[in-house]
């Protein structure tokens, strides 16, 4: 598989990535972690890059509005984890641009979610801690929020913490029907709430665990679960669909981050990345049982990356967060 690099612009500290298409616009949502700008770029303009917002960055986690070219986004995230002036606020498109309002203040939140289900849309927020009283305090650990989102409100409502706490709460991943919450204390299942019952989480694994994806790179059918082990770990494991190690790999991968699990034509791959050392952005797959990485980039040390599809051509975005680039790559060959 070829990754060629086609497109590459400055943003200080990149971090959050999403992409945002319609019938009429196509565009990727690029935003900074620290007091930096929020860009978006015109996939069908040349990537002409339009300022969502100019500063105020600490931007940790895009979400679209079903439905909508419409999204939210944390701010605030910032100084490093100790982020208790965190907001979230709605991102409203006027046709060429974005407008701007705040939906509330959300200490310490990292990751969050808004779900579709037949009354409305839920939300989950994650907090990577309760309280902190300096940067590498973790003795308040971080809770698991739930409410409704109200977007004629632009409001949360009916928030509440759910009883577990979690260390160092960090991962997040939509599984399409539940999600993955990853932390110090391991990998949960969060199964939203029924008629029935209530939001209930389950726990898979006792693993530290940074981050998550979900792929089937062996192609039997059922997903394999890449997990970046310890927070911002040196290692990375990878499950079986029954939540059982079947790779673990040596310490060598320092700061561990960007991370990614999905289709590259007609099979399916991770793409992990990490921040430190050799800060080298690689494709995960197996191949006869056995576990194969090749090397897409090096000395960029991406926060976050995603495959997306144009004009029936494959492309990666990366955020390049050590080389504060915005980075896209043709993928071709596969």
């Amino acid at each position: 598989m070829k990754f060629t690099k086609t497109f590459s612009d400055t943003l200080d500290h990149c971090y959050a990535i999403m992409r945002l298409t319609d019938d009429d616009h196509d565009y990727i949502i690029v935003a900074s972690e620290e007091n930096q700008p929020c860009y978006a770029y015109d996939l069908n303009d040349n990537f002409k890059r339009i300022t969502v917002w100019p500063d105020v960055g600490g931007t940790m986690t895009l979400v679209r509005i079903p439905g909508t070219m419409n999204f939210l986004a944390t701010q605030r995230f910032y100084p490093g984890f100790n982020s208790a002036k965190c907001r979230i606020v709605k991102e409203t498109f006027n046709g060429e641009g974005w407008d701007q309002s705040v939906v509330g203040d959300f200490p310490y939140v990292h990751r969050f979610d808004i779900i579709p289900h037949g009354e409305g849309l839920w939300f989950v927020g994650c907090s990577i801690a309760n309280s902190k009283k300096n940067t590498d305090d973790w003795t308040d650990p971080g809770k698991v929020w739930v409410g409704d989102y109200n977007d004629q409100k632009e409001e949360v409502e009916n928030l509440r913490a759910l009883d577990i706490r979690l260390t160092k709460n960090h991962g997040y991943k939509n599984m399409d029907g539940y999600s993955l919450i990853t932390s110090a204390d391991g990998v949960f299942r969060l199964d939203y709430p029924t008629r029935d019952s209530d939001w209930m989480m389950t726990k898979f694994s006792n693993e530290e665990t940074s981050d998550i994806a979900s792929a089937d790179i062996n192609g039997d059918g059922h997903p394999e679960y890449l997990a970046i082990e310890g927070f911002h770990g040196p290692h990375i494991r990878i499950y079986d669909d029954r939540f059982e190690s079947i790779y673990y790999s040596d310490p060598n991968s320092p700061f561990g981050h960007a991370i990614w699990g999905g289709s590259i034509g007609d099979k399916q791959y991770f793409i992990f990345g990490w921040r430190q050392g050799s800060q080298e952005l690689e494709l995960i797959s197996s191949k006869d049982g056995e576990i194969t990485t090749q090397t897409i980039d090096k000395q960029v040390g991406p926060s976050n990356v995603t495959v997306f599809s144009k004009d029936n051509e494959l492309y990666l975005l990366s955020a390049n967060r050590e080389h504060n680039e915005v980075a896209i790559y043709h993928i071709t060959d596969f």
